[in-house]
């Protein structure tokens, strides 16, 4: 299942803490034409013709003072599509049914020009969705992670979500994601962030990413596992929950969970062959 903002802000707090552990290399490498390339020589796979100027001009921003890169893949978890392109499409209302399981604090505002997020632990800020097709979706967060004792560390991304789904072996919908994250620091501060930190090495920051990554994707599989397994109960959760808005995007949702299911009345039926 999908969480689409969710991702973002948990993926955004791991990429700026370890940004502010280690000083990436840089050099004068130039990007590969129509392909959008960091530093780090890890391509963002969307064509930059298939950005609007303004969109083009946010990635430009964050790819041209990129200091960190890194991806994540093999993620694969039970899904169904439908359910999974419903949160990814309603990142607000996703937050929300990540409270109601208490699986997660994030909080989601629509605002004019996307959604302004908080993960409950210093990271918050604007989230804007640059790209959609029906794989990927390229988000574009900017904003602050502030933890007590630590400096505030402002700085924008660039985060590629790529997935699809499959059947597996047994029968199940799996899907498999891919995330592709680079970042950008706008504090002052950094350069003495790095001199404190300069025994780091950048195999251990992108280690401490992954696990981070990986971790929230756990959290994720457990709800999608929910959705998958227990639609019924999942509605019933929501329904009339303080976290949940009682709305048509709530009615829409349970729609699609319980969509598969045999209505009342044709539970117990048992359809019999016709006679030849």
């Amino acid at each position: 299942m999908g969480r689409g903002a969710l991702l973002l802000l948990g993926l955004a707090a791991g990429l700026v803490l370890a940004a502010g552990q280690v000083r990436a290399d840089r050099d004068d490498s130039e990007p590969v034409p129509d392909r959008a390339v960091t530093l780090d020589l890890l391509p963002l796979e969307v064509p930059l013709g298939a950005l609007s100027p303004a969109a083009l001009g946010r990635a430009q921003a964050v790819l041209g003072a990129s200091i960190f890169a890194h991806r994540v893949e093999g993620i694969r978890y039970r899904s169904r599509e439908e359910i999974f392109r419903f949160l990814l499409d309603h990142p607000d209302f996703a937050a929300a049914v990540a409270r109601a399981a208490r699986v997660g604090e994030y909080r989601l505002t629509r605002t004019e020009e996307g959604y302004w997020g908080d993960d409950a632990r210093g990271a918050g800020g604007e989230i804007r969705l640059l790209h959609a097709d029906p794989g990927r979706r390229l988000f574009h967060p900017q904003g602050r992670y502030e933890k007590r004792l630590l400096p505030t560390i402002e700085g924008q991304l660039l985060i590629l979500f790529e997935f699809s789904h499959r059947l597996s072996p047994v029968g199940d919908t799996v899907t498999e994601n891919r995330l592709t994250g680079h970042l950008r620091l706008d504090t002052p501060v950094v350069g003495t962030l790095a001199a404190l930190v300069a025994t780091l090495t950048r195999p251990l920051v992108e280690r401490a990413v992954e696990r981070k990554v990986r971790r929230f994707f756990r959290t994720v599989a457990r709800v999608s596992g929910w959705a998958y397994d227990d639609p019924e109960g999942l509605a019933a959760l929501l329904d009339g929950h303080p976290e949940v808005p009682q709305d048509e995007t709530l009615e829409a949702f349970r729609r699609l969970l319980l969509a598969h299911r045999l209505p009342p009345w044709a539970e117990g039926l048992r359809l019999v062959p016709p006679e030849e």
